[in-house]
């Protein structure tokens, strides 16, 4: 009897010293991933309602932006001029936009007046 006591203290001694060194490994390294509500912050565009010209601003550089439907199909991909970006083709209603730099990418909501 007195040996299950003891393999059990041995069992529940060295569980708690694995969680203790688990805990223990260094967890602060930098990481490369930014949270998507601050880099939501940084990147802005107006006017939203949009008519037919939107300006995104950014202070990350912007590599690409892609506009789709609500149901998912790529209706724009842009690869330059992101300052004023011609919306001319865009019927009427909501769309979602994501905004690609090299380090991230962004996706919020469009209205198309």
């Amino acid at each position: 009897m007195m040996k299950k006591y003891v393999f059990l203290i041995f069992l529940f001694l060295f569980a708690g010293f694995g969680v203790i060194n688990a805990q223990e490994t260094p967890v602060n390294k930098k990481s490369e991933t930014i949270d998507n509500f601050v880099l939501s912050q940084e990147v802005n565009m107006y006017p939203n309602p949009v008519e037919r010209y939107l300006t995104i601003r950014s202070t990350h550089p912007i590599t690409r932006v892609q506009i789709f439907s609500l149901l998912g199909d790529l209706i724009m991909d842009e690869n330059k001029n992101f300052n004023r970006i011609d919306l001319y083709r865009l019927n009427s209603g909501i769309y979602m936009i994501k905004i690609h730099s090299n380090q991230f990418h962004v996706t919020k909501k469009l209205v198309k007046k």
